[in-house]
């Protein structure tokens, strides 16, 4: 009896494992917008940012949880900025993982969670990732994501993601970029270089907008 119930117990046991992965910018990630000079509240809402989506599938009798997701920082760091910058108003916004707005490599970040995958089901998990302190030009990051789970875990990346920065002149716009009245011409040819240079990181996961960025520069000439 007792090996009998040591096969059933196996068999109820969770096989978790990653379907898809997928970046991009959207909507409904609470924050504030603040004047710089006197620290005041000027809006607060939900605005754009990077999500990640991680699609899991557990083929198996047992639901599966995941308590803990980890972000590993490859690199991160700031598009050339190819405008002048000016105004004093900056959006603070609240992702899951808020990453330092600053030139980075080897930076981690993990957080407590409990996201359960049903027996024999397909389930949806997404994180959201920026700078802390949104800045002006778009901050972009190479990370992998790590997920603690039934004792094991379970790592996804490199995901190469880029966020909407609050210049109206260099922004995503839909499935392209606004890109216009550029101070350094050069400045594009220095984004372009560093885009190709994101998107050949061999099994990379790219965001939309990182490939819309990159159709934009090239339709410049860049």
């Amino acid at each position: 009896m007792q090996a009998s119930t040591g096969v059933s117990e196996a068999a109820r046991q969770p096989n978790l494992k990653v379907e898809r992965v997928a970046a991009y910018i959207k909507g409904g990630i609470e924050g504030k917008v603040v004047d710089t000079v006197d620290e005041a509240v000027v809006e607060e809402g939900k605005f754009d940012g990077p999500h990640i989506d991680v699609t899991f599938d557990n083929r198996a009798p047992g639901p599966s949880l995941i308590t803990k997701a980890t972000v590993h920082v490859r690199e991160s760091g700031f598009l050339p900025s190819c405008h002048q910058i000016g105004g004093n108003l900056v959006v603070s916004m609240n992702y899951d993982f808020p990453i330092p707005a600053k030139p980075l490599k080897g930076y981690e970040k993990s957080k407590e969670i409990s996201f359960t995958v049903k027996d024999n089901d397909l389930d949806r998990l997404t994180v959201t990732i920026g700078p802390a302190g949104d800045l002006t030009t778009p901050w972009y990051g190479l990370v992998d994501v790590s997920f603690q789970h039934d004792g094991k875990k379970t790592t996804v990346g490199p995901i190469a993601v880029v966020d909407a920065g609050t210049n109206p002149q260099f922004r995503p716009d839909g499935d392209s970029w606004i890109i216009k009245n550029v101070v350094d011409p050069y400045c594009l040819s220095e984004s372009s270089s560093l885009v190709d240079r994101l998107m050949g990181i061999p099994d990379v996961t790219v965001s939309k907008e990182l490939k819309s960025l990159r159709d934009k520069l090239t339709s410049m000439g860049h």
